[in-house]
């Protein structure tokens, strides 16, 4: 997976800990994810409430959003723009914050919920909900051994 950070704010970088998240989640990952690339973008709350009305119909800020561009797994293949990663800086603040834990910590747990998203776990049903949340507490053990944060 090929990761391609850019920020729409002014805010610290965070490139490190979100390449840190890209490996670790590629290295769980099977094909046809691991020659894809992914495009993660971290906004204001304007533009994620933007986002969030335009594709969601929800009028209200959230963390982070992501969109796959894929349909069937035959539709990936070696360097296809896999999909978007919209994560909102100040709501991450925020929830650190109010979580107790660092922004490093909490800008990872939003970069690994979108990129599992854009390999097509979800947390609709509560089998969903299982499955993923087993994906992001193995991801952030990982992460966590590794002294990130």
């Amino acid at each position: 997976m090929t990761l391609d950070i850019s920020y729409t704010i002014d805010c610290p970088s965070y490139d490190t800990i979100f390449n840190q998240c890209r490996e670790v989640v590629e290295s769980i990952s099977e094909d046809p994810f691991l020659e894809t690339e992914i495009s993660l973008v971290v906004v204001s709350p304007l533009e994620i409430q933007r986002l969030n009305q335009q594709y969601r119909d929800k009028d209200a800020v959230t963390d982070v959003l992501s969109f796959h561009h894929w349909d069937t797994l035959s539709d990936i293949f070696p360097g296809f723009l896999l999909g978007e990663i919209f994560i909102c800086y100040q709501r991450a603040e925020e929830q650190a914050q109010s979580l107790g834990h660092s922004i490093t910590e909490e800008l990872a747990l939003l970069c690994n919920h979108g990129l599992l998203h854009l390999q097509g776990y979800d947390h609709i049903t509560d089998a969903d909900n299982a499955l993923m949340s087993s994906k992001e507490n193995q991801i952030l053990n990982i992460l966590k051994a590794q002294n990130l944060f």
